[in-house]
């Protein structure tokens, strides 16, 4: 017998379905199986005896009313979907293993397979444990809806060690309930085009290249010139998109390191172990697929140089730890090793969290914190220096003109106008990532406010609203309309009352109060106890 596949279109009607399958027994055709095309056919798979008795089953079938085609096909429609999803899954970089409900492998793309050192026939359909070992994160995922980013997990396979990094999430159906769970794979060697490097090719970042005309950044440029020259740690604080690595880059340029390396790595990027090798390096054989002879880290990478740690408000309290004895004492241990290796490193360190708060919470260690705030540079967002606005947006039409290959264009006056009244969170990657969207999508060689409402997400702001907002963080104090005024004292008093209290509620503890207020400790805690705060 031979198999052969056919496609059916018709016209809906009733009975129609009971008549082609009254056909199909008429000619003794062996059905295998069966896919509905909604709404408009049905595609059959079947085998028989001869050609002659398959074209006599397809000529009858085309004289049944309402059947507008029947083609003969090369496989059935769930199989070429198979097929164009296991081309995109395997088009990918990283690896993807799928699981069903019941914990069984359902794909596996061809990375997965090499990092795994498996074929999909062996592992499909079998319980992901068998693959993964015992209970993988992938099946609490499944159970409970937990999503994951970049964990590392090691297996045991064939007698070596598979180490890898992955992260999952729940595949639910339209009613919300999880039905399956993917992770992305990546093998743990090969994460390293994640750090976030310097291109030693690209031309290095001064500060005649930050754009700006506000007196807030002309104040900073001017600290941050002075103090690039000098050895000492800093502290870059600001939202994020404020343009933090940049700022770190011009420091080293405008310091006498700037013949050395500059190198950067973002905090968040990495799991804690991946972090700890690529900060301090590992000897030989300290752990399985070790590089034979040991690698240096970034501290010794940057030598004489500058290390910018990128979000150093997320790392782990155990490698806090091992960053502050580095700072403290000059020297690294590497992963595995019993030498201390000294280093000369500057470093410049940043974050968009409230480091004063993880402190307060026992995230982050105070000590830590001192040696890291020497110097503390303040890079204010694009709302608190809206002045800046007009001419950095134009900075960005002419830099991404000039990547999209496209005639320079320019803002209407109204179009910057509007710009400054947004209170744009992302700040100047959101900016440059809205001018980009617009760019590519208008040909007009002036950018007009009904652009911007059309393709930037630009909202009318009125200046009232705006103001409201702003005014919510400004202090009260009542004014008599009759009678005599409290002395000068008691407003003072009153109003320092309040400011304490404020703080307190962002920061509350007397010594962190102090800090932002420029006080004691103690002046902190008599005030506390004047007030009866």
């Amino acid at each position: 017998m031979q198999e052969y596949i056919i496609q059916i279109n018709f016209i809906n009607c009733p009975g129609l379905g009971y008549k082609i399958f009254q056909i199909t027994e008429e000619h003794h055709i062996d059905k295998i199986a069966m896919e509905v095309i909604p709404n408009y056919g049905m595609v059959l798979q079947f085998q028989c005896d001869s050609p002659m008795q398959v074209q006599e089953f397809v000529a009858d079938l085309r004289t049944l009313e309402n059947i507008q085609s029947v083609t003969f096909r090369s496989q059935m429609p769930y199989k070429e979907k198979e097929h164009k999803l296991r081309t995109i899954l395997n088009s990918v970089s990283e690896g993807v293993l799928a699981i069903d409900g019941q914990g069984e492998i359902s794909h596996i793309n061809q990375v997965a397979c090499k990092i795994f050192n498996c074929t999909p026939d062996e592992v499909v359909g079998l319980q992901v444990e068998k693959l993964l070992g015992k209970n993988p994160s992938i099946l609490e995922t499944l159970q409970m809806g937990h999503t994951y980013r970049l964990r590392e997990r090691k297996i045991q396979k064939d007698g070596r060690t598979i180490q890898f990094l992955f992260s999952s999430v729940p595949v639910k159906n339209d009613q919300g309930e999880i039905i399956g769970a993917v992770s992305t794979v990546q093998d743990f060697h090969q994460v390293k085009n994640i750090l976030l490097q310097s291109d030693k090719t690209r031309p290095l970042i001064t500060f005649d290249d930050i754009v700006y005309q506000s007196p807030q950044m002309a104040r900073l440029i001017t600290v941050a010139k002075t103090v690039a020259k000098s050895s000492s740690t800093i502290l870059l604080r600001g939202e994020s998109g404020t343009g933090k690595e940049l700022f770190a880059t011009a420091l080293h340029t405008g310091s006498l390191r700037c013949e050395n390396p500059f190198i950067a790595i973002n905090c968040t990027a990495l799991t804690d172990t991946l972090l700890e090798s690529e900060l301090f390096g590992y000897e030989e054989g300290a752990f399985t697929g070790a590089v034979k002879g040991g690698k240096k880290g970034l501290f010794e990478q940057a030598d004489n140089g500058t290390l910018f740690l990128d979000e150093i408000g997320d790392i782990s309290q155990r490698l806090q730890v091992q960053l502050l004895r580095a700072l403290q004492e000059g020297t690294i241990r590497r992963v595995g090793g019993s030498k201390e290796i000294a280093v000369d490193v500057r470093i410049i360190a940043a974050t968009h969290r409230n480091l004063e708060e993880l402190i307060c919470s026992g995230k982050f260690r105070e000590d830590l914190y001192y040696r890291l705030n020497v110097i503390p540079l303040i890079i204010l967002p694009l709302r608190e220096r809206n002045e800046d606005i007009p001419l950095l947006a134009q900075h960005l039409i002419r830099k991404i003109c000039t990547k999209l290959n496209k005639s320079e264009m320019y803002l209407a006056k109204e179009s910057a106008a509007l710009l400054m009244e947004q209170e744009w969170p992302g700040n100047v990657r959101q900016l440059e990532n809205t001018l980009e969207r617009l760019i590519n999508l208008t040909d007009a060689a002036e950018i007009r406010p009904d652009h911007l409402f059309a393709w930037a997400d630009i909202t009318a702001y009125s200046h009232s609203r705006k103001n409201i907002s702003r005014n919510e963080q400004t202090l009260q104090i009542e004014i008599p309309l009759e009678g005599e005024w409290p002395s000068l004292k008691d407003i003072v008093a009153g109003i320092e009352k309040e400011v304490i209290m404020k703080v307190l509620e962002k920061h509350p503890s007397s010594r962190l109060a102090g800090q932002v207020l420029g006080v004691s400790n103690t002046t902190i805690l008599n005030k506390i106890r004047a007030y009866k705060i």
